[in-house]
């Protein structure tokens, strides 16, 4: 962002009567910080009649009159001064990592913010609530500085307006009884696909509860579980609501997962009945419970009543379990209730604008809970819907066309498949309405001329729906109604879904101000139960919320964000995939989106590596076969800081995706280092043979041609310093990091080694 400069009331005389205020203003922007995300400052500078230093933001046993004293009476100047506890002084230049600086002289006092860390808002708010915080200090200059009250009341109203919206949502009933309703007023209309394989609602109903009764002869029961493990198709629509009108809670399993996956999921959930496809050929371990394959068992099973069997279901029961890794790897078991896939209902069918004529599109996993808010809905609306064949549901032209042709009016579509979906020419006419796209950062806006609205939307396994772009409908943000300056950033998450509450968070749990990246933590009626048999890990993602009523829990998501002007929340990366290169945070995610600006790059995605010594390198995969690599990295240079270019590019066809649908990054091959490279031309002389030898002892390149980019080659400041270090032994004359930066091709490096081999050789 642009330098936000703020002035500041402050005297127009000599430095003894500005003192006392600069050191009050700089206490209060101290503690201010604390509550402006990881990504502010730490440090604020200080500059005063010339004279400067640098302070660090306080712990909380600090109180304001302390941290006041302390820096009205420590000496501005150059030179050592000692470290009082919770600061950290620097002279004479305080500004290489502190990105707020106060200035107080005989013209007044000022602060500003620098190096882009902050947005607009978050400034305005600094300044409103400066002034809140001055008018605490002069009340009790006392206080420890944890117990003031920031942010002050103007911005926990906002953030409570805007971060926990009314709980409008109509719940009309759980899933059973409202499909049951479905079934009841309109037995004859299409509830799912079309041909031979088609279910009406009555025909839907009865068969689920055909297998109800199958599951409770088996021992289905509440707080017991059954296997569910099919494909998408008819069967495994009864199935999955025959579980549910069981009583029990489905364990959503993919046939496509390892074996060894599949194993472990039911070792910890122990179901009575795993319900499968004989065609399928699955090999399920023992004590896996009863396996039922529906398929050949279903003419048994067709003879049983159809009548409900009047099983009752509570809103705190399981709905079914859903095996996630997350972005950690490590895997777990969500355990979702009916009273949240029964909010979620409400929500979207409110948000999407669900009709009983809408078709709608089946796409996700079989093991996803995505395929949850795929179903439900619309089943629950007297809608119907629709799965496309395997083979098509991964090619975005073929997916395009089934949707046309199966005249689909409302489809989800995991990032990045619906990047290239929507990229792609569509007919002028289709019935395509609304295309929702979510489980991953995006970072293209779809084209405003589209015949279909592209609208974001987040969710997660734990927290169901979290926020939508199109909340509220009459003021969406889709590709049809953003504006320019909408679309200057990457599409927004939304904002939360009625009900849903969204804290942004420090890692002590302290709210931030309006504006400011926190992590973000969810709260609200669709919270799952917590982690099948891990308590551990449930305590430690949901935890107790210490701003609600006695009892209430809030999830900590890992994901970052922050709310805009509008109150709409922003995707900013995760905690876990920041990284620092050279010193410099940088998110993966704002690089990618540079890279996705390139013409010819159709995708991408940055990974931070680390070399052999630990230190990390960013990596950046394309898709991108009528791309030049080289002018991709010009581009770059151009837009970004030099920590933030890639050291590598690799081309790949196209990116690894999970089973979810986000790009795998723990699938991404080694890094290519001979993508940037010019045709080889061997070393020459005694002196770049020599200097070859030293760069392949420090790169993963093992041949050094005399064209070859230090950098381009997986060179960073750690080996360059290396390098410089090694030649200065070498040569008995001083070689320079920024030697090595200024000369980074190997005939370049060669060429300055001899002209200061000659200029120590003459002295």
């Amino acid at each position: 962002m642009d330098r936000v400069s703020t002035e500041l009331t402050a005297p127009t005389t000599a430095r003894d009567a500005v003192a006392p205020h600069w050191s009050t203003y700089a206490a209060a922007l101290l503690v201010l910080l604390r509550h402006c995300g990881p990504h502010a400052p730490r440090r604020v500078a200080l500059r005063v009649e010339g004279a400067s230093a640098t302070v660090s933001v306080p712990s909380d046993p600090t109180t304001m009159a302390q941290l006041v004293d302390t820096i009205a009476g420590t000496p501005l100047s150059s030179g050592e001064v000692s470290a009082p506890a919770a600061f950290h002084w620097r002279h004479p230049h305080p500004d290489t990592d502190a990105q707020l600086v106060l200035t107080g002289d005989e013209t007044g006092i000022s602060w500003r913010l620098a190096q882009g860390w902050s947005a607009p808002m978050l400034a305005t708010e600094l300044d409103r609530n400066l002034a809140a915080l001055l008018a605490q200090v002069a009340d009790a200059p006392h206080r420890p500085i944890g117990t003031l009250a920031v942010p002050d009341r103007t911005a926990q109203d906002w953030l409570a307006r805007h971060g926990r919206p009314a709980d409008t949502a109509l719940v009309g009933g759980l899933v059973p009884d409202l499909v049951a309703h479905q079934a009841q007023q309109h037995p004859r209309r299409l509830a799912f696909g079309s041909g031979p394989a088609s279910l009406t609602y009555g025909e839907l109903d009865s068969r689920a509860n055909q297998l109800a009764r199958v599951l409770r002869e088996l021992g289905a029961q509440r707080d017991g579980c059954v296997g569910l493990m099919m494909d998408r198709g008819s069967e495994m629509l009864v199935s999955f609501l025959a579980i549910l009108r069981s009583g029990a809670a489905a364990i959503l399993l993919d046939p496509a997962h390892p074996a060894q996956r599949i194993a472990e999921v039911l070792d910890v959930a122990r179901p009575r009945a795993v319900l499968t496809l004989a065609r399928l050929g699955a090999v399920l371990p023992p004590g896996a419970g009863t396996v039922v394959a529906v398929d050949t068992e279903w003419p048994r099973i067709h003879r049983l009543p159809t009548d409900d069997p009047g099983i009752a279901v509570h809103p705190e029961d399981v709905a079914y379990v859903v095996h996630t890794s997350g972005s950690t790897g490590t895997p777990k078991r969500v355990a979702v209730l009916h009273r949240s896939v029964a909010h979620s209902v409400a929500t979207h069918q409110e948000g999407h604008r669900i009709t009983a004529q809408d078709r709608a599109a089946w796409l996700a996993p079989p093991g996803s809970s995505v395929s949850v808010g795929e179903l439900w809905p619309y089943l629950c609306a007297g809608a119907s819907v629709h799965t496309a064949p395997p083979e098509i549901v991964g090619a975005a032209p073929l997916l395009r066309d089934w949707l046309v042709a199966e005249k689909i009016t409302k489809a989800y579509v995991s990032m990045p498949l619906a990047e290239q979906l929507y990229q792609l020419p569509w007919p002028a006419q289709t019935a395509l309405q609304l295309l929702t796209v979510g489980s991953d950062k995006v970072r293209r806006w779809a084209a405003p001329d589209l015949p279909f609205e592209v609208a974001v939307a987040c969710g997660s396994s734990e927290a169901n729906g979290i926020s939508s772009c199109l909340v509220p409908w009459e003021d969406r943000l889709t590709s049809a109604t953003a504006t320019s300056s909408d679309r200057a950033a990457p599409p927004p998450i939304g904002r939360p879904w009625p009900g849903v509450r969204v804290e942004l968070l420090d890692t002590a749990m302290r709210r931030l101000l309006p504006g400011a990246v926190g992590e973000m933590y969810l709260g609200g009626p669709e919270l799952a139960r917590g982690y099948l048999g891990d308590p551990a890990q449930t305590a430690d993602r949901f935890r107790p919320d210490p701003y609600g009523p006695p009892g209430a829990r809030l999830y900590r998501t890992g994901d970052l964000a922050c709310f805009d002007e509008r109150g709409r929340l922003h995707h900013r990366g995760r905690v876990d995939r920041e990284v620092k290169i050279r010193g410099f945070r940088v998110d993966p995610a704002e690089v990618e989106r540079a890279l996705l600006a390139q013409p010819g790059v159709q995708d991408a995605v940055v990974v931070a590596l680390a070399d052999e010594d630990g230190e990390s390198q960013l990596c950046a995969y394309l898709v991108a076969p009528e791309a030049d690599p080289h002018r991709v990295r010009a581009a770059l240079v151009d837009l970004l800081p030099g920590h933030a270019v890639p050291a590598s590019f690799t081309l790949l066809d196209r990116l690894p995706v999970t089973a979810n649908g986000k790009v795998d990054r723990n699938a991404l091959p080694a890094p290519d280092w001979t993508t940037l490279r010019k045709p080889y031309r061997a070393p020459r002389d005694e002196v770049e043979r020599d200097l070859a030898q030293l760069w392949a002892d420090l790169l993963p390149v093992a041949q050094i041609g005399l064209d070859d980019h230090f950098f381009h080659l997986g060179g960073d400041s750690m080996s360059a310093n290396r390098l410089a270090a090694r030649l200065s032994r070498r040569l008995r004359v001083r070689i320079t990091v920024r030697a090595v930066l200024e000369h980074p091709t190997l005939v370049e490096l060669a060429e300055f080694v001899r002209s200061q081999v000659r200029i120590a050789t003459r002295s």
